[in-house]
């Protein structure tokens, strides 16, 4: 599938990284290409941990456009496999990386339904535009160091944005039977561990 759209070859080879790469480039493309979504989640946590009701409220309207990306993401790798640039034999592969299909990436589809998720709320825009500039440089990264075309990541964009508008319209749905009961857990859930601190403090 990749080969059928020459333009999607071209870009891989402009973005791909050189014979001769310069090492701290790699080291970075490298660190984007795998630890991006670790740092995301990370915030993500941060911010549910120490965050407001309503920036929780955003979290999860995220964790919605989350899912319904990687649902698309299972369902595209299920009925269709699209081989990586290391088993066409093109590019310089710089990251060892299973056999398994390429489109669309996981990794892309992750940073950008999340971070667009964020993006169609009020409390969190400003984490949702760090997390999909993350997804930009993720994307870049991916294709440098030579396991995605650059196909794969704007099927991911593509998915993420959909995803993003698909939760935001259901959001309001959800607050009954997710969002409230999700707040009075995470409500008691605090509250344990601050008593339990307050407790061993004064002990």
């Amino acid at each position: 599938m990749e080969t059928y759209f020459p333009m999607n070859m071209t870009l891989f080879h402009f973005i791909n990284a050189s014979e001769t790469p310069i090492a701290l480039t790699v080291v970075i493309a490298k660190g984007f290409a795998i630890l991006s979504p670790w740092v995301a989640m990370s915030l993500a946590t941060f911010y549910w941990l120490f965050g407001t009701s309503g920036q929780r409220r955003s979290l999860m309207i995220a964790g919605i456009s989350l899912s319904s990306g990687l649902a698309a993401n299972f369902l595209f790798a299920t009925l269709t496999y699209a081989p990586r640039p290391f088993e066409l034999g093109v590019g310089q592969i710089l990251l060892i990386h299973a056999a398994e299909t390429s489109f669309p990436s996981d990794h892309a589809t992750f940073l950008w339904a999340l971070g667009f998720g964020l993006l169609v709320t009020r409390q969190l825009r400003v984490l949702g535009i760090v997390i999909s500039m993350l997804g930009l440089a993720t994307a870049w990264a991916r294709i440098y160091v030579g396991v995605h075309f650059p196909l794969d990541m704007a099927a991911s964009f593509l998915i993420s944005v959909l995803s993003a508008v698909l939760a935001r319209a259901l959001a309001g749905k959800f607050d009954s039977f997710l969002f409230q009961p999700l707040e009075q857990i995470n409500s008691h859930i605090v509250w344990v561990i601050r008593h339990s601190f307050t407790k061993n403090r004064d002990e």
